[in-house]
């Protein structure tokens, strides 16, 4: 009589589980176009300040889509000259919005930034300021589209 409890038990949750696991797909199903959310910001922010705080040039490019952002060209320009000028990096950024629509995001991020020039003959500079990230779906991950403003890099 146990066994059979525990078997009936067993056999119910595995049942629930499979409904809860189906309400995850629509009527066709497939799943439902992934949508951008604010923990996918943190974890494309927290990539951005990994690789400037760790003075990582190439890694903070392989945030960006060169194919699908406007003029990749001169940002990457602007990001190579900005890392020859300064050396060290602080950052420290808050969510303020996050918004979405099929395989398309964006976020807007109160950053703060501070610049040790190379050379150490300057004092530090800091930056405060209002980003606005676009973002596309490529493969699983968030790529950066479009960033504003591009005065984060003078």
């Amino acid at each position: 009589m146990r066994r059979e409890r525990k078997l009936t038990g067993v056999l119910g949750l595995v049942l629930c589980l499979g409904a809860f696991g189906q309400t995850s797909q629509n009527r066709n199903g497939e799943r439902p176009a992934d949508k951008f959310t604010e923990t996918d910001a943190a974890v494309v922010l927290d990539h951005f300040r990994q690789a400037l705080e760790s003075n990582n040039q190439r890694g903070l490019l392989k945030l960006f889509d060169p194919a699908k952002m406007p003029d990749y060209p001169a940002l990457r320009d602007l990001v190579e000259q900005f890392f020859d000028k300064y050396e060290a990096f602080q950052v420290q950024y808050r969510i303020t919005q996050v918004s979405s629509s099929e395989h398309a995001g964006m976020v807007l991020v109160d950053f703060q930034l501070e610049m040790t020039p190379r050379g150490g003959a300057s004092p530090n500079v800091r930056r405060r300021m209002q980003l606005r990230l676009v973002l596309a779906e490529e493969q699983d991950t968030w790529k950066i589209v479009d960033l504003t403003p591009r005065t984060l890099f003078d």
